[in-house]
């Protein structure tokens, strides 16, 4: 008995370890969120959030609005008001990298800023049950574009070398913990080229490049776009936009589509002052023209106020559309990222 025992406590410690390893993968895994993916919290024990399937329901953060210090403050105040998802710039319309980013062009021409912890705001915000998503301008970049592209505001959708730094700094923040890429500014500048044309070459360059980004980041990670409100509609289809953003050839390539359905971007009065039915329409043609998940972003800034509404009943008015929709993710966009005006709208419509 006493000479099997060190084999006995062997197979014990085996599956010991086993069982463990088990947990471990168990715990991240992700598990969907309607249309999406919502990764269980790495440390679950005590949070009801871990393993729940929840629509995506967030705002956007500029990043001087979060810190590894205020982001237990923003999760107490989004699950406050039954929201769960945050977008952080990792790379902003200045083509500023918001974090320490170890690719070498980014700290060539400039870009690394590291004003972000990112990995101690991620892991706090997970704490708390959030999803975090980080948003990605690509083309719009002054910086990049003054090495690649001639200068000027924008890098030129079809260098290799604009492609192959976002597609570096895509794979980076994948591995750095967040829930979901949100790739914005994967367009052309509206200028040169008008409304009319024909712009399928565009439209195919812009959908490989998302592609070449799916292939490139971590399989866990969710791919999101944020796209112009106006390729919603129907029209949108025939590839007569100067963008080259057509959703029909974006819409297998993302987990989700992110319209910015502000009414005040519109020239239809009926719309620019009726955010109800701007929201309702989009909504319903996104739904009806696409198979992947329409997640839109909804205006939570003063532009164009009808007369006589505030911004929280305006905000109201958008918050009833998507209701009218059943459960449907959106996002909430403010340039400051002060939202006081959408959680009084949200507590007047629950109170």
């Amino acid at each position: 008995m006493l000479e099997s025992s060190p084999v006995s406590l062997i197979r014990a410690v085996k599956q010991v370890v086993g069982f463990v390893t088990i947990l471990i993968l168990l715990s991240l895994t992700p598990v969907d969120v309607g249309q999406k993916t919502f990764v269980n919290i790495t440390d679950p024990v005590g949070h009801e959030t871990q393993g729940e399937t929840r629509t995506v329901k967030g705002v956007y953060l500029h990043s001087k609005s979060i810190s590894a210090k205020s982001a237990g403050g923003w999760a107490e105040i989004l699950n406050s008001h039954d929201f769960n998802a945050v977008v952080i710039n990792v790379k902003n319309v200045h083509g500023e990298v918001t974090y320490s980013s170890e690719v070498e062009l980014a700290s060539e021409i400039g870009a690394t800023t590291g004003q972000l912890d990112i990995e101690t705001i991620i892991s706090r915000l997970h704490r708390e049950g959030i999803y975090v998503i980080a948003r990605l301008t690509c083309f719009k970049d002054r910086l990049l574009a003054a090495r690649c592209c001639g200068g000027g505001e924008w890098a030129d959708p079809e260098s290799e070398l604009a492609q192959k730094y976002n597609l570096k700094l895509a794979r980076e923040v994948s591995n750095l913990g967040f829930d979901e890429i949100q790739l914005d500014y994967i367009r052309y500048p509206d200028g040169p080229g008008k409304i009319g044309g024909n712009y399928r070459h565009r439209s195919e360059v812009i959908a490989e490049f998302v592609k070449r980004v799916r292939r490139v980041i971590d399989v866990q990670v969710g791919l999101s776009a944020d796209v112009y409100g106006r390729t919603i509609w129907n029209w949108n289809s025939k590839n007569t936009d100067p963008i080259g953003q057509n959703l029909d050839y974006l819409e297998d390539k993302v987990d989700a589509l992110s319209p910015m359905v502000y009414p005040s971007h519109y020239n239809n009065p009926d719309l620019v002052y009726n955010p109800n039915k701007l929201v309702d329409l989009a909504v319903k043609t996104g739904k009806d023209r696409l198979s992947t998940e329409i997640r839109p972003f909804i205006q939570g800034f003063e532009r164009a106020m009808p007369r006589g509404m505030d911004l929280v009943s305006y905000i109201q008015e958008e918050l009833r559309a998507l209701e009218s929709h059943g459960d449907i993710g959106f996002l909430v966009w403010n340039p400051s990222s002060n939202y006081e005006s959408l959680w009084r709208a949200v507590e007047r419509i629950e109170g």
